[in-house]
């Protein structure tokens, strides 16, 4: 909203000039930066004494559109309302008669007799007054503003019928308080790791082709088909030996040489490319050799045209951790579930340095095996092939092979791959997903007193439409921990709850600008859909804005006051509803209300014109040359 209020009531003509001068002050910066929409409230007794404010506002050349409230009953035995030179008449600046804050209900009919307004303990013209919170509104001031310029006078006395509808600054913090707890909720879900960040999957490691690695593998593979295509030649059964057969103890003691050159470059490998724990990264020898022993990642295979420029850095939105956070809240996971997730994984992310796993390489491929195999016998043994093979122990080289493989694959996605995730990174994003549940819930907590007079119904329904834009705040954040990381957990708590706070309160600007189904930027593209309100809702409002405009209404006048009013002139309504209405009231007869970002959601504003000569304008003593004689008296 850009309307400023400048209040003259209870000040004496110094004081009145004083406080216009704040105002329109441009030098000191004391005053705001644009005047676009200036609301002035002033005593009726007293709009001779400010008769030279007037002038003074209009010489500024700083506001762009005016509009005057005037409070209070004329003077005792007059039947005129005097207003200053540039108020009212022909030319001048619009003016709203308020001659009894607490109104009375009147008819509009010479015959009408005033009833009191039950319910209205209202004695003063002050910001909380319904008039004067629905005028501060930037839609409603242009249109009454607009609808006051085809006022013979420009002058007019308000009336109100208000719906019995809720704040729409309150409606949105009671729907995003219903979201937020959706999102915040503890859940019951299993706290799964999240299999896309395990090592297997986000590692990216496999066998080069031809290295050394493969090759070991491929001689131990050719060995072992030489043999069982010999033992297929004697039928299986252990039959005489001929020509050839000898070279079966060969080819057993060649496939013990390649396990053994296979179970040693693993042992190198871990022995030497040991990264002690943290996030240290492998040193550039340390590189080198994983590399030169035929182990290769998924992330370095990326075309060279295609890899992030030195010192780039991959988007966040790109990173596996980023995806697979995506992919669960979007679907539903809440805060503390993720949460839950992510702690899973950290678990089975840990680096613990390759050296620690040295171990398991005799236990998978023991001593006695690369010895039996050594020393196979000149003799083939006798029985079917099945038999034979594991006595000779190739079966169980065959095995020892693939475990040898499968564990140099483990450890290298853990432990050495460029894309593997770090149980810090996730340590950190955690944090920042409990300081942003954090600043949700104090939120929240902040919105129980607007929510008590919001429907509950609404609130939930609404809530269920900003659901998905909550969780791209969420994701927000990731990104943002992802993007920068902190030092450590605490400070990436702190820095995600302070983010959040910003966060929401433009969120909350947003709606107030433009309304509550404007997407904030952190929502990206999304289609937001089901904001509408309910039907019961939508039968307020409209009743409210088809109600006759002639009908008993709330006039802001006093009785002794009816007969300044003009009952035969046309009378004009405003008719106003909030934005969250919109759709729901298309085609209404009659044509479009005003639609407001805030204030009461639905009602008309009915400007009843004064009798002619009533409203009489006279200058003071700042009368700008010539202006006199170019405005109506």
């Amino acid at each position: 909203m850009t309307v400023e209020i400048l209040s003259l009531s209870g000040l004496s003509a110094a004081e009145a000039g004083a406080a216009a001068t704040a105002l329109l002050d441009i030098d000191s910066g004391s005053g705001p930066d644009r005047l676009e929409r200036l609301l002035v409230v002033d005593d009726t007794g007293r709009l001779g004494e400010h008769a030279d404010v007037y002038p003074q506002i209009e010489n500024s050349n700083r506001v762009e559109k005016l509009l005057c409230v005037t409070v209070g009953s004329r003077a005792d035995g007059s039947w005129k309302l005097g207003l200053p030179g540039n108020l009212g008449g022909n030319q001048g600046t619009p003016v709203l008669w308020v001659s009894r804050p607490a109104g009375i209900d009147w008819r509009v009919a010479k015959a009408a007799k005033a009833n009191r307004h039950a319910g209205v303990t209202v004695t003063a013209m002050d910001r909380q007054h319904p008039l004067i919170k629905l005028l501060v509104l930037d839609e409603v001031f242009d249109k009454v503003q607009e609808v006051m310029e085809g006022f013979p006078h420009r002058a007019a006395s308000p009336g109100l019928w208000l719906a019995g509808a809720d704040d729409e600054a309150a409606t949105f913090a009671g729907a995003l308080a219903v979201a937020i707890r959706r999102v915040c909720d503890p859940g019951s879900g299993p706290g799964d790791p999240f299999r896309d960040l395990l090592p297997d999957r986000a590692g990216g490691a496999r066998l080069a082709e031809n290295g050394p690695l493969a090759r070991h593998l491929g001689r131990l593979g050719e060995s072992d088909r030489e043999v069982a295509r010999m033992l297929d030649g004697k039928g299986g059964l252990g039959g005489m030996l001929r020509r050839g057969d000898g070279d079966i103890p060969r080819h057993v003691a060649r496939a013990g040489g390649a396990l053994t050159s296979l179970r040693d470059l693993v042992d190198q490998l871990m022995r030497e490319a040991h990264v002690p724990v943290g996030p240290a990264e492998l040193e550039p020898r340390q590189r080198s050799l994983v590399r030169n022993a035929g182990l290769e990642f998924e992330a370095e295979m990326v075309p060279r045209m295609l890899r992030p420029t030195a010192g780039t850095a991959v988007p966040a939105e790109e990173r596996l951790t980023y995806r697979a956070l995506a992919g669960a809240i979007r679907g539903g996971d809440s805060i503390p579930l993720a949460g839950k997730r992510l702690m899973a994984t950290e678990q089975q992310v840990a680096r613990h340095g390759s050296d620690k796993d040295r171990s398991r390489i005799a236990q998978l491929c023991p001593q006695a095996l690369i010895e039996m195999l050594a020393a196979a016998p000149r003799k083939t043994p006798r029985g079917d092939i099945d038999k034979v093979r594991h006595e000779l122990g190739l079966d169980q080289a065959k095995a020892a092979a693939q475990a040898l493989l499968a564990l140099i694959i483990d450890v290298a996605n853990r432990e050495w791959s460029p894309s593997a995730v770090t149980s810090a990174e996730l340590v950190r994003v955690r944090a920042a997903l409990d300081g942003t549940g954090k600043a949700l819930a104090e939120y929240a907590r902040g919105a129980s007193g607007a929510r008590s007079g919001v429907r509950a119904a609404r609130a939930a329904r609404l809530g269920d439409s900003l659901l998905p834009v909550l969780r791209e705040l969420v994701l927000h954040q990731i990104a943002a921990e992802l993007a920068a990381p902190s030092a450590n957990g605490p400070e990436a708590l702190r820095s995600a709850h302070d983010r959040a706070v910003v966060l929401l309160t433009s969120w909350a600007a947003h709606v107030q600008a433009h309304g509550v189904t404007a997407l904030p930027p952190f929502a990206g593209d999304l289609a937001l859909v089901g904001a509408h309100p309910i039907e019961e809702d939508v039968a307020t409002v409209r009743e409210a804005l088809l109600y006759p405009v002639r009908e008993e209404m709330w006039q802001l006048c006093a009785p002794g006051d009816l007969s300044a009013l003009d009952a035969d002139a046309d009378v004009v309504s405003v008719r106003f509803a909030s934005r969250l209405t919109a759709r729901a009231l298309a085609g209404l007869p009659g044509g479009e209300p005003v639609w407001t970002s805030s204030g009461t959601v639905a009602g008309q504003l009915r400007l009843v014109q004064l009798r002619a000569g009533v409203a009489e304008s006279t200058w003071g003593t700042a009368d700008p040359a010539g202006a006199q004689a170019a405005m109506e008296p």
